[in-house]
């Protein structure tokens, strides 16, 4: 091996959080050499420590200046990888030679970026790998400019920024591009540093980037990875040999993109193919849209090539817009990176506060790249290397502790979460998300709840079985400057009827030591509800619309054009009666039929035996999104409006945009009991504006009942 102590300095690393090679963390240390050797010598391709590290190649990192094309470019080279970098930090080439394999990246190596003068036409504009920081240039990586490198006998970080100039740019801050090479990585790592002081003008108002786009390598007609990769949960709609594809299948190839048409009836993102396996099928980008915290990696493969190309996150701490955030990761042979929090689903724009110093950090996260017998063989080993670089995080080799502190100084908070709903007692804390944001109203649906924190960092896990829960790796100083003031909260993501429950938990505000470990003991939530007792629920608690009819292939395009094929106008449900994943559809928009769009009333049938005559009924509308929609609410009379609900969260167009859910938002309809009958009753949902934009997607609904009068 060319260097056992970096070896051994990353065993230790890894034993001292994770137990990988021995049960014991220092005392064995020379075993979990051992131990890490021989993964490594078994197979040096896959042994998934941090950077994708093999002591296969021994070779140094090296920088330097190299023609491409009419300019000139830095390099970054460890004889796994050969990185060309563009005078404003863009990437222009990125060669992977598989470790073992002989010859050099530059000479041998395989083309992993998009490059210009391939195809007639072009990839459009997408022959690099850039940076948006927000939407529209030339606000992004184009304006900047080399400054700095730091170089390590392992390690070389370069650096690129560009300076907020108000005359040209949108975004007022100063942007640090950084791309960090070591020996024996089979990843590139990228991070950016924002830093607005206090004289620049008030950052508010602007496209939560920054973005980066990895437009993948290709020939005239085929993509050099055909598969794509993020789950094989969802259904993309696109079918092969009557077979539906998930995310981890073939995609259209280079060429179909290219003579792909755009329909009148749908969003400019979705494309209809006129050629090849996929011909008169429909894709695009918000195929690929996910919950960014429930994943690790994403990216494309070759069952062809045998290679993998992958955007993998050591943490998602950086990002805005909590633990619920969603953004689209690929498609239409480009992999996104989200540095923040996108600018759909209902995300929210950046702001910092008035006349502020504000300084943050988005990453790093790797692209990392991989060999293998077939595309899902790459796909498992990019899901490995996820693991790997979350046990290594925060990293050592990043020394920027005024942005980034080292793990030394971070902080541990533990505890145990207690869910008591004395209406629901099935309600569980196994599996409960709990987070650390900032502060803010304490009211769920408020404008500076968790769903829409953008300035600082979020830490979320989910607890175990019993409730017990640890955040660790907590950064304990402010991005405002002085010490980090956290809320923590709290929420159930339920998978059936009894469990989870509406709405969340909070308490605080706290503050943690630096390198300290804080035991918060047992929390204990205490449900609140409207009424007495639950006269029916439809679905269950967990923020999406998932459980519902569509919720495996919601990211279907143009899904709403055919709900009058599967449903009846008005929509039936009868409690008792109805299936909620079959007879309850996954969004609520308008009924598009013969060519015209019209209100879709959707009825609720339930019986009541003996209800109380007094007092009003709560009606319970937990709801996954909206947009620009509001609820007509009928009880009984389908001639008189009870209410128009708004709701107070709406934004995302999550429907349009292929989504499954927006922004959470929990809304309670008094019904009074003088409305309702002893026997049959119907509550009808009518959402105005038909149309494929306004909607509402439902989460869960329940009618809770008010006390009985107690007998005289």
């Amino acid at each position: 091996m060319d260097d056992p102590l970096m070896i051994m300095r990353t065993v230790l690393q890894m034993n001292s959080r994770f137990d990988l090679c021995s049960t014991t963390r220092i005392a064995k240390v020379f075993s979990g050499l051992v131990c890490a050797v021989l993964l490594l010598a078994a197979n040096p391709a896959r042994a998934n420590l941090p950077g994708g590290f093999t002591p296969v190649v021994t070779a140094p990192v090296t920088t330097g200046s190299q023609p491409f094309g009419r300019r000139t470019d830095r390099y970054l080279d460890n004889g796994i990888l050969h990185v060309l970098l563009a005078t404003n930090g863009n990437v222009d080439s990125i060669k992977y030679l598989e470790p073992g394999r002989p010859g050099t990246p530059q000479a041998n190596g395989v083309e992993m970026v998009s490059q210009f003068g391939i195809s007639n036409p072009d990839f459009g504009e997408h022959a690099q790998i850039y940076f948006y920081w927000a939407n529209g240039m030339p606000d992004g990586s184009r304006d900047c400019v080399y400054f700095s490198a730091v170089n390590t006998a392992t390690n070389i970080d370069l650096g690129f920024r560009r300076v907020f100039n108000p005359a040209v740019h949108l975004v007022p801050a100063d942007v640090e591009l950084h791309y960090s090479l070591a020996r024996g990585n089979a990843a590139l790592y990228t991070y950016l540093v924002y830093d607005h002081p206090a004289r620049y003008q008030i950052y508010t108002n602007l496209l939560p980037c920054p973005w980066m786009i990895w437009p993948v390598a290709h020939d005239t007609t085929n993509f050099l990875c055909e598969k794509v990769f993020i789950d094989r949960a969802v259904k993309t709609g696109l079918s092969l040999n009557g077979t539906p594809q998930t995310r981890d299948a073939l995609e259209p190839n280079f060429y179909d993109f290219q003579h792909a048409v755009n329909l009148p009836s749908l969003p400019k993102e979705v494309y209809q193919m006129t050629s090849g396996l996929f011909s008169n099928q429909l894709t695009g980008k918000y195929s690929y849209n996910v919950d960014c915290y429930k994943f690790g990696a994403w990216g494309r493969a070759s069952d062809k090539n045998k290679v993998g190309q992958w955007v993998v996150l050591g943490s998602h701490e950086y990002m805005d817009d909590g633990v619920t955030m969603c953004e689209y990761v690929q498609g239409d042979g480009l992999l996104y990176q989200v540095g923040s929090s996108g600018a759909h689903y209902g995300n929210r724009v950046m702001s910092v506060d008035n006349h502020a110093d504000w300084t943050k950090i988005y990453g790093p996260w790797a692209l990392y790249f991989n060999s293998g017998d077939s595309g899902d063989a790459c796909w498992q080993d990019a899901k490995n290397q996820a693991l790997a670089e979350a046990r290594a995080w925060p990293y050592a080799w990043l020394a920027r502790s005024a942005v980034y502190q080292p793990r030394s100084q971070r902080a541990t908070v533990t505890g145990r979460l207690v869910i008591h709903d004395a209406l629901r007692p099935g309600a569980s804390s196994a599996g409960a998300w709990v987070g650390l944001a900032a502060p803010e109203s304490a009211v769920e649906n408020a404008t500076n709840n968790w769903q829409f924190q953008s300035d600082g960092y979020q830490y979320w896990v989910r607890a175990a079985p019993d409730g017990s829960f640890t955040l660790s790796n907590l950064q304990t100083f402010s991005t405002y400057g002085g010490p980090a003031t956290f809320q923590l909260y709290a929420f159930s993501a339920g998978t059936n009827r009894a469990t989870g429950c509406v709405g969340e938990f909070s308490t605080g505000p706290f503050t943690f030591a630096s390198g300290v470990t804080t035991n918060l003991g047992v929390l204990t939530w205490n449900v609140p509800h409207q009424g007495a007792s639950i006269a029916w629920e439809i679905g269950y608690p967990d923020r999406t619309a998932d459980k519902f009819r569509h919720g495996d292939d919601y990211v279907k395009p143009g899904l709403y054009l055919h709900f009058a094929a599967e449903f009846p106008n008005p929509l039936e449900y009868t409690v008792g009666v109805s299936d909620w994943s079959k007879d309850w559809n996954y969004a609520q928009c308008g009924y598009f039929q013969d060519g015209n769009w019209m209100e879709w009333p959707w009825r609720i049938s339930f019986n009541l035996t003996n209800p109380p005559t007094a007092g009003d009924a709560a009606l319970t509308l937990a709801l996954a999104g909206a947009y620009q929609v509001s609820i007509a609410i009928h009880v009984n009379d389908e001639d008189k409006v009870l209410t128009r609900l708004v709701p107070a969260l709406s934004g995302g167009n999550a429907v349009n945009r292929q989504g499954i859910h927006a922004k959470y938002d929990v809304e309670h309809v008094a019904i009074p009991m003088a409305l309702l009958h002893n026997g049959a009753n119907t509550i009808t949902l009518v959402t105005r504006r038909p149309n494929a934009f306004s909607h509402v997607m439902y989460d869960y609904l329940s009618l809770e009942l008010p006390p009985s009068r107690p007998p005289h």
